[in-house]
């Protein structure tokens, strides 16, 4: 898995959440009240809207373009889709902060499977 460098731990002093562009999609990188670190995609499921720019309340954010919720610590939408919003991988090597270039492929559920065999 390919991992770039997205930010620095220092930037998120004063901040809790930043957005930045990886392949052409926004993707956030957020710090946690314990202090560690995720990476998720931030644009909107709906027309790729930059949720970073919504209203958040908690973990909760709104879409700034047509109001779809999402929480972002579990990904799911919680108005406006079933589709959820995929977490990157993470990585920090001293100040800095690694990001994979594409999304972790969610965990197969048990429906994924289908019917079982006969």
């Amino acid at each position: 898995m390919e991992y770039v460098k997205l930010a620095r731990v220092q930037d998120f002093k004063k901040t809790r959440i930043r957005s930045y562009k990886l392949l052409a999609r926004p993707v956030g990188i957020i710090k946690q009240k314990d202090g560690t670190f995720f990476a998720t995609e931030v644009g909107c499921k709906h027309e790729n809207a930059d949720l970073t720019e919504g209203k958040m309340n908690g973990d909760v954010v709104i879409c700034p373009w047509h109001g779809w919720k999402y929480n972002l610590v579990t990904g799911e939408c919680l108005w406006g889709s079933t589709v959820c919003l995929r977490r990157h991988g993470l990585k920090i090597e001293g100040d800095d902060i690694y990001v994979t270039l594409r999304p972790l492929e969610p965990e197969p559920t048990f429906e994924d499977w289908g019917p079982p065999l006969k």
